[in-house]
């Protein structure tokens, strides 16, 4: 046995240990953030698809005095383009306000928790949707449905959807697009009824 060979087999083992254990080290790191990311999944009231109702009020928004749960429901296409984006959102949803311009038509809906507020847009092609008699907001084509808190009370019977740039507030008699599109356009109806 060469005095080199003695001076090998103490540092084979050394190297080893010292493999084992950062091996051991990053396992334990491991666990530790799948356990976080875990719980935090868990915990966080986001949808899975990451475009839905994810930041929701910490006060209730019936309580701010705005929306308030109105006994008309929202059209079922709406809401189940709703539960598509967000598993979590608490259905039915509730008609906050409707309106319909020459060109336009939209919804403000509220979840059943009181929690999440939902807009649907829709320009009209061939017609007004009209209970489903007419044309369906199809999104990306003539509909637009905002979620995620990006639907605000502004007042009664007041709302602020914003997407991007662009913001939409409704109101019983107007609607004002402005940022990347500005008009301005008169209700011709609203519901529901006061």
């Amino acid at each position: 046995m060469s005095s080199h060979d003695a001076y090998a087999e103490p540092e084979r083992g050394r190297t080893l240990t010292v493999v084992l254990l950062a091996l051991l080290i990053l396992t334990v790191i491991g666990a530790l953030f799948g356990f976080v990311l875990g719980r935090r999944d868990i915990d966080d009231p986001k949808s899975n698809a990451g475009n839905g109702q994810s930041p929701r009020p910490a006060v209730s928004v019936t309580s701010q005095g705005a929306p308030t749960p109105a006994a008309d429901p929202c059209p079922n296409f709406i809401e189940a383009a709703v539960k598509r984006r967000d598993a979590k959102a608490a259905t039915p949803l509730t008609l906050q306000l409707f309106i319909r311009t020459d060109k336009r038509e939209a919804w403000v809906c509220l979840e059943a928790d009181g929690q999440g507020l939902w807009y649907q847009g829709h320009d009209k092609r061939k017609s007004f949707y009209n209970g489903g008699a007419g044309e369906t907001p199809v999104e990306g084509e003539n509909g637009l449905l905002l979620g995620g808190g990006s639907v605000s009370a502004s007042g009664t019977d007041k709302f602020i959807a914003s997407n991007g740039g662009t913001k939409y507030a409704l109101s019983r008699d107007k609607l004002v697009v402005t940022g990347d599109q500005n008009f301005t356009e008169d209700v011709k109806e609203s519901l529901p009824k006061k």
